[in-house]
Formats: structure tokens, C-alpha cells, sequence
């Protein structure tokens, strides 16, 4: 049967023919009523509340499940990268997250799969069928308010700083972030991510989330959350509820075990192979009325010595098992030398069956007791209120953390003699300085005792605590331009801020990455195939990424903190990958551009290779290092960094984040060690000469105008040094 061209298109025209003709069309599923919409779509949202870098509460997003698999979906910015986030059900049903499917950073959209049974998923639609005017509704959880509904239509398909979007006309509000936009077929064209105005914002589109669903990349949720999470290589959480996280150099214990009286232990992976050793920490209650301390000769069936403060007194306590009736109280005593509400350093020394123990260097218990053989030494805590722990330290002897009663007194007397017109004068800061650490809280006790002198106390113990680093950092780099520990110097430069951080641990820990890492290395002699093994090593093993969500947090350049975290910004990161590489026998090297930092790898003989680490290691080509500067660079332009180089970078990122913050006392302190680190810096050190001035140090003020004056350095106003040196000279400096 033939048919003409004319009544073939006469056929087309026809309604409904032509797609029943074509053997690939199909209609559209038919219009739901509006209440169904809303009430399919209600079952399928759950709200999502994430926390910030130091695990306090960051707002209320939403989220909704998409069938076949029921995988949850938000943005990025929602849950944050590595942090802690729950997931609660319009029933208040609260579900926990079990792995992070895939993420999509430019799409900025997750897939997470939770644990038990989700609810019944939307069906996904086609993004690129979206239409100017089309009815849309969205449910969400705008301003904390569960499950509200917000009903609009398509604005515009969008071009939105490179990322296609679809502009809705809509009320949006904070809290509306990861909902589904829905068309009137009950499928989700979109994901609510911007608000732009009070009745406009932007989704991104489903078919982007189509291909994050398509290509996924697995993740268990224990990887994911690495913000605050324990390192296994050093603990072991050995009862269960309650939580251990650690932050900074500490390591923080909230909740309650499920344990006789709440009871909550966590096991070091160090061994306890000594007859004679000594275990000791330093101890904080939230209130009082808890409990914390140290265990010891413990094991996973619950049997452990405790000793620890609570409510007031000190108590060596025996746990035979996890019951009341395996619980004994060895002995309870008060002590005035715990200091209630404050950090309290508390010792076990064991002698074969003998057991000392000790808070602030005083000797409070000393009793024989044979209950107990061999086990892990950790922490414990009891009963609701929160504990913190730092400098947990186990050995054949650890050295008292306090001054003897004669370098007390001499402390003291040195105090004293400060003149309360000026700073304090740095013949006697160098002379603490000899102390070592141990002065700084002996100072602090004095400046509690002495309300009307605390401020000057405590301002010496930063000056000492500083001239301690400086000493330190001065020792280390004698070495030269690159003949120094890189990560040991950025570690102290981080202690300048944090006066109880120790570099030891985090040293030690670089060491057993290294080992791994040439344990995974071994037998590889390819040298991509080792650059690639370091990639994975750092970003899967280890975890790092950079830092996306809160880029200008000062913790991103204290190094600690970026290892206890896994992120950072581009230059801290790089420094831990440059050592882990160098120390595994691979040559990279750091290369500092404008706005950005990067890394490359040279082995002999073969092409270099450039490494974008906060981009999850990306390799990047010549053109994408130009984008990532902001300029055109070519071959000559990527000049590798020194270490001293480096270092500089890291103590300039510090110096700009406290001009930003008019933190002038911080920005001394930097500008300090970046006048150690650059002696020839001379527009910082006219900075320092102003505020120097500015800020009551004279003297200090007139040094650096002496040395501007000595060297005449170019871009520095000449001028105004001289004027302020003159004004200097008349108040007799």
C-alpha cells in the first residue's frame, strides 16, 4: 500500500497518530492531582543536619530518596565533606548513613545509601525536557520547617558560573538546599541548590544526577568521616555507645558507654611488654559530677584497672567485667592538688603488682594488687558528662610534666621582676625560656593566683612560649634553604596558636605513613605506577582532600590539625605529600604559583608530571595550572620551592588570615617568625615596626627602623621611617 506525500503529512498533523506511528514515541505519564504529588513526594524527603569543622551544629538541609535503589540525594554543601551528619525521616525516624555513593563537587550532588530500609524512592525525569512556565513544586525543610511545601514554575534554563541550571520562580529559603524539584508527573527534574532572591533560585538538573548515578565511586561512610574520627592506627574503642573523636590534638569522649556507669573505654594500640612503666594524660571534666581518666591491664572482655577524678576525689578502681557485681572501689581520696573545672596531668606507675598513682606530680595512692596480669593501657570515661584528653604518653618513665619546688620559686621570682609599664623584657624571657614547656602552666597558675598581675602573667607565658618556638624552629632551620625537617617546622609554627601541641605524635605518625606506604610500594619500579600508588595511598588510604567548605579556616594551615581532619588548603597539603613521596623514594618536588600551589613529580629520564593534591591529586596539564594561577604560565615559570621557601608560603597564609581578622596579636606573632624564617622581608618588617609602636614595644619598634634605616630596602617609604624613628627618639628610644 502506497501513500502520497500530501496525505502523509496530512497524517503527521493529526493528533496523537504520528507519536502512535513512530515506534520510539511514548506519551508523557498523565498528570497527578496536586495533593498526590505532594503526598508522594513528603514520604520521600528526610531532613539533614550536618556539622561544622569543630562538630558544632551548621543548619538544617534536606534530602530525598530516588528509586530503583533508594539511594539519598543532596548537595554537597549539605552534609560538608568528611563531616558528621544525620538523616531524619518526617516520622522522626533517624537513619544512618552507610556509604557515600558517588559525589559530584562541580554538580555539587551526593548519593548516600543508608543503613536498614529506606523509604520508597521518586523516579528521576529528563532535565532536558524542561519548559519556561512549567508547574513545578518542591518539599523541603526551609528555616528548619519540616516538610514544607513550595509550589512555582520554570523560570529559564541557565548558564550559572559554568554550571547549567534551571532558574525556578518559587519561594526557596535556607533549609531548601538538596530538595526535589518535582514536575507534574510526581518525577524530580532537579535539586534545589541556590537561593537567589525571595521568590527565585536555582536546581541543578536531574540528568546530572543521572550521571553521577551512572558513574559510581563507593565510599563506606567510616572513610567519609574523617573530621574528628579516631585513628585506628593508635586506638581502639573497646565498648560500645557513647563517642570518641578527636580534635587538634585531643581526643574528646560525650555520651554514655553502655557499661555499668556509663562506663566508656578506649584502648591504645601501643603494647605494654614492661614489667615496670609508667602511663599518663592529662585529664578535663566537663562537670564535675563525671568521671575520666586512665585504664590499664585492660582487654576486650571488659577487665581493666581505671584511675581517674570524680567529684573531686581521685579513685583506683579493678573491673573484673562489665556488671556492678565485678566492680571494685580500691581506693577514694581527695587531693588539693586537682585543680576542679581545669587540665589535671594524672600518672600510673606499675611495679610488678604495685600500683602508684599520682595527679599533678603528687603522690596520691600506693598499693599492691594482684588481681590483674597484662593488658592494653587507654582512657575511660563514666556517667553523661563530656572529658577531654591530651598528651597520653606510656614508656618505662615519663618525665614529670611540672617544675620542682626550687624552679617554682625561680619562676617566680622571675615574674616579679617584670616592669608593668613595658612587655616583658627579654632578658627574662630568655631565661624562662631554659625551662623548657613545664614553665608555661606554672606561669598560668601563678596569674590565677594573682588576679590584679594575670594579664602580664599570661601574656610573658606567650612571649616565653613563643621565644621556645623560635628557638626550635631557628635550631631546625640551620640547615639551610632545604636541609630541614619541613614537617616539623610547619608543626611548630602551628604550636605558636596552640601551646599544647606536640609535635612528637604527629611525627611519629608521618613515620608509620612512610612505612606503609613503602610496604604498598614495594616491588614497584615503574615510576608512574609509584606515583600513582602514592596518589592512592594519600587520597584513599589516608584520605585527604582539600578543604572546599571552610577554604579561609586558620585550621587549615595549622598542620596538626590538617592531619587529624585529612584537609587542608593546597600548600599543606602538598607538604605532607612532598614528604611522603620523598621519603618513599619518589622526587617531588613544590611548585608555588599565583593563587595556588602544586606539586610535581620528576624521576630521571621521564616526563615530568603535575599534581593538583587539593584536587584529590589531579593530574593537571601546563593549561590547567594557568587556569588554577589566573595567568599564563609556560615551562620556565613552574620554579621549584625551596623548603624555606615553603614554609614562608605557610606563615604568609597566617599573616593575611589575621590582617583579614584585625587579630593584631596574632599577626605579630606571625610576622615574627616570618622575620626568622625571611630575615630580609622589609615591607613585613616595617609592618612590625608599626605595630610594634602601636601596640606599647618601643624598643622593639625602634630595632626594625634601625634595620630599614641600615639596609634601605626598596618599596618601603623611606620617609615614614625615618619620621617614626624620630618620634621614637624623642620618648627616649
Amino acid at each position: 500500500m502506497r501513500i502520497s506525500t500530501r496525505a502523509f503529512i496530512v497524517f503527521l498533523l493529526l493528533p496523537g497518530l504520528a507519536a502512535a506511528f513512530h515506534p520510539c514515541a511514548a506519551a508523557d505519564p498523565e498528570e497527578k492531582p496536586v495533593a498526590e504529588l505532594i503526598s508522594q513526594t513528603r514520604r520521600a524527603v528526610a531532613a539533614i543536619a550536618s556539622s561544622d569543622r569543630n562538630g558544632d551544629s551548621s543548619g538544617v538541609g534536606s534530602g530525598f530518596f530516588v528509586s530503583p535503589e533508594n539511594f539519598l540525594i543532596t548537595n554537597l554543601h549539605v552534609i560538608g565533606e568528611g563531616r558528621p551528619f544525620t538523616i531524619t525521616l518526617p516520622d522522626g525516624k533517624v537513619l544512618e548513613p552507610e556509604e557515600i555513593v558517588g559525589v559530584d563537587r562541580d554538580a555539587d550532588l551526593v548519593a548516600i545509601k543508608v543503613k536498614g530500609k529506606a523509604p520508597a524512592g521518586l523516579s528521576l525525569g529528563d532535565s532536558s525536557m524542561v519548559r519556561t512556565g512549567q508547574p513545578v513544586l518542591t518539599v523541603g525543610n526551609p528555616l528548619g520547617l519540616n516538610n514544607s511545601v513550595s509550589r512555582g514554575v520554570i523560570a529559564e534554563e541557565r548558564e550559572l558560573e559554568g554550571r547549567s541550571m534551571i532558574q525556578v520562580a518559587m519561594p526557596i529559603e535556607p533549609g531548601n538546599s538538596g530538595s526535589p524539584l518535582v514536575d507534574q508527573q510526581g518525577r524530580v527534574i532537579g535539586v534545589i541548590a541556590i537561593k537567589s532572591a525571595s521568590s527565585l533560585g536555582f536546581a541543578v538538573p536531574s540528568n546530572a544526577l543521572k550521571r553521577l548515578l551512572k558513574n559510581k565511586r563507593p565510599m563506606k561512610i567510616a572513610r567519609w568521616l574523617r573530621i574528628g574520627s579516631l585513628d585506628s592506627r593508635m586506638w581502639k574503642v573497646a565498648t560500645s555507645g557513647g563517642s570518641w573523636r578527636q580534635r587538634a590534638g585531643r581526643l574528646i569522649a560525650s555520651g554514655t558507654g553502655s557499661g555499668f556507669g556509663g562506663r566508656m573505654v578506649c584502648l591504645s594500640t601501643l603494647p605494654e611488654t614492661m614489667k615496670t612503666f609508667e602511663i599518663s594524660v592529662d585529664v578535663k571534666l566537663e562537670e564535675e559530677s563525671g568521671a575520666a581518666g586512665l585504664v590499664f591491664h585492660g582487654g576486650s572482655s571488659g577487665k581493666h584497672y581505671g584511675f581517674y577524678p570524680t567529684n573531686g576525689a581521685l579513685r583506683l578502681t579493678r573491673f573484673l567485667g562489665p556488671t556492678l557485681f565485678e566492680w571494685t572501689v580500691l581506693q577514694t581520696v581527695p587531693s588539693d592538688s586537682y585543680h576542679p573545672g581545669d587540665w589535671n596531668n594524672i600518672k600510673v606507675r606499675i611495679e610488678d603488682s604495685r600500683i602508684i598513682c599520682s595527679v599533678n606530680g603528687d603522690e596520691v595512692i600506693d598499693l599492691e594488687d594482684k588481681a590483674l596480669g597484662t593488658g592494653k593501657a587507654g582512657l575511660c570515661k563514666f556517667r553523661t558528662p563530656a572529658a577531654e584528653f591530651r598528651r597520653f604518653k606510656i614508656g618505662p618513665e615519663i618525665p614529670p610534666v611540672s617544675l620542682d619546688e626550687t624552679e617554682r620559686a625561680n619562676v617566680r621570682e622571675l615574674a616579679s621582676r617584670l616592669d608593668p609599664r613595658s612587655p616583658p623584657q627579654m632578658e627574662i624571657v630568655d631565661k624562662l625560656a631554659n625551662f623548657g614547656a613545664p614553665v608555661i602552666k606554672e606561669l598560668k597558675a601563678r596569674a590565677t593566683e594573682l588576679e590584679k598581675e594575670a594579664f602580664r602573667i599570661k601574656h610573658l607565658a606567650g612571649r616565653v612560649h613563643q621565644r621556645i618556638i623560635e628557638r626550635k624552629l631557628a635550631g631546625l632551620l640551620k640547615g639551610g634553604e632545604d636541609n630541614f625537617d619541613l614537617v616539623h617546622a610547619t608543626l611548630l609554627v602551628s604550636s605558636v596558636d596552640n601551646p599544647e601541641l606536640e609535635a612528637d605524635p604527629y611525627l611519629e605518625l608521618l613515620k608509620r605513613f612512610t612505612i606503609e606506604l613503602k610496604d604498598a610500594l614495594d616491588g614497584v619500579t615503574d615510576p608512574r605506577k609509584r606515583l600513582q600508588g602514592l596518589i592512592n595511598y594519600f587520597t584513599v588510604e589516608l584520605g585527604f582532600r582539600g578543604s572546599r567548605m571552610e577554604y579561609y579556616n586558620r585550621a587549615n594551615s595549622y598542620l596538626n590539625e590538617v592531619i587529624d581532619d585529612r584537609e587542608g588548603l593546597p600548600i599543606s597539603l602538598s607538604i605532607l605529600f612532598i614528604e611522603l613521596g620523598s621519603r618513599a623514594g619518589l622526587k617531588v618536588e613544590g611548585i608555588g604559583v599565583p593563587r595556588h600551589f602544586i606539586v610535581r613529580h620528576k624521576p630521571e629520564k621521564e616526563k615530568a608530571t603535575l599534581i593538583d593534591v587539593f584536587d584529590d591529586c589531579k593530574i593537571i596539564s601546563l593549561e590547567d595550572a594557568s587556569r588554577l594561577s589566573g595567568t599564563v604560565l609556560d615551562s620556565d615559570a613552574l620554579v621549584v620551592s625551596s623548603r624555606r621557601g615553603i614554609l614562608e608560603r605557610m606563615i604568609r597564609n597566617l599573616v593575611n588570615v589575621s590582617t583579614i581578622e584585625r587579630d593584631v596579636q596574632s599577626l605579630l606573632r606571625y610576622l615574627d617568625l616570618l622575620l626568622l624564617v625571611r630575615n630580609d622581608a622589609a615591607h613585613e618588617r616595617w609592618q612590625r615596626a608599626v605595630l610594634r609602636a602601636r601596640t606599647g614595644q618601643p624598643a622593639g619598634a625602634a630595632e626594625d627602623l634601625d634595620w630599614l634605616i641600615e639596609h634601605h630596602p626598596e618599596g618601603v617609604d623611606m620617609n615614614a621611617v625615618e619620621s617614626l624613628r624620630r618620634n621614637l627618639q624623642n620618648q627616649g628610644y
